[in-house]
């Protein structure tokens, strides 16, 4: 059984690990010449003590955009558990079924259990470590943009190992499970895309800014800026009464304070100002870079956890129907 699901398979693991190469060869040539003129340029010193380095702001803004392309780019690896999903997952057994072929590897005295644990072991197996090394690589590259915007950003969080990998185990599970149930090919496919990219934008916007609740830092007008590796998920104004302001009333105060001429945020602005004057101060909750391997982890066990149901109403599905 494995010998036969491993020349079933052979020639996707092979195209999968031909596409690393040709990808990582191009990043790694950019990447080795990042990090040098991070460590070289005065980028490093500047992360590390902003205030020991005269016009740091200036030169950690131009090696930022110097590389911001490439960065952008590279945001397409949040991409690849969807397609390990709906290119390798959702065909995997509804190819199967579309062409009969899952009752030759059943009568030749092997149980549907182990036809399908074998399947599902080896192939998974191979398209999330093919993801791993992905993920790895696109880590390593993006270091020293982390070291200065920080790791909680989406763009670097949905591309780090443990996030990465556990949504490739659960667009693999997804895929598995759109195919036993449809049973035909392209519409296991779209269905994959279709429920991934729901879980994803639901897990995004709503479920991971609350896996803990965020630190709450209050400011006076002109005090110290929020440090930039900080995910801030809210930020507004407080008055002294501890009411935090809505958007009609900040709106209110920028119309009273600019008429109808264009806003100017910064100390030493009217603004600053007026905020100072009434009382009001600075209002951000955040979630700090240190709690990043916490937020990993807490992603990652939520996609195990539906790719275990998932694996499960598999399995469920293949005793039944097949």
């Amino acid at each position: 059984m494995l010998w036969v699901t491993w020349r079933q398979h052979r020639a996707e693991l092979a195209a999968a690990l031909a596409l690393l190469v040709v990808v990582g060869v191009p990043l790694a040539v950019s990447g080795l010449a990042m990090h040098e003129e991070y460590r070289t340029g005065g980028i490093a010193a500047c992360v590390a003590d902003p205030a020991a380095r005269a016009g740091c702001d200036r030169v950690v803004e131009q090696f930022v955009g110097r590389h911001a392309e490439w960065a952008g780019r590279l945001m397409s690896a949040a991409f690849v558990p969807l397609l390990v999903g709906a290119f390798v997952g959702a065909p995997l057994l509804a190819r199967e079924f579309e062409h009969g072929t899952w009752r030759l590897a059943v009568s030749q005295s092997v149980s549907r259990r182990r036809w399908l644990a074998v399947k599902l072991s080896l192939v998974g197996c191979g398209a999330v470590l093919v993801t791993l090394g992905f993920s790895a690589l696109v880590t390593w590259w993006r270091a020293p943009l982390d070291a200065i915007a920080g790791r909680m950003h989406s763009s670097a969080f949905v591309v780090s190992s443990p996030s990465v990998a556990a949504a490739a185990v659960f667009g693999f599970a997804l895929g598995v499970c759109a195919g036993a149930v449809l049973r035909r090919t392209i519409a296991a496919m779209a269905a994959t895309v279709a429920a991934f990219v729901a879980v994803r934008l639901w897990t995004e916007e709503y479920a991971r800014p609350r896996y803990r609740p965020p630190l709450v830092r209050i400011t006076e007008p002109g005090g110290p800026a929020q440090p930039a590796t900080d995910w801030v998920v809210r930020d507004g104004w407080i008055d002294p009464a501890g009411h935090v302001l809505t958007e009609q009333e900040e709106a209110a105060i920028v119309r009273e304070v600019y008429g109808g001429a264009q806003a100017v945020y910064g100390d030493g602005t009217p603004f600053e100002r007026y905020l100072r004057d009434h009382g009001l101060r600075h209002y951000a909750e955040y979630h700090p870079d240190s709690g990043f391997w916490t937020f990993q982890l807490i992603e990652a066990a939520w996609f195990l956890g539906l790719s275990a149901v998932l694996f499960a109403v598999t399995a469920w599905v293949v005793r039944q129907r097949a």
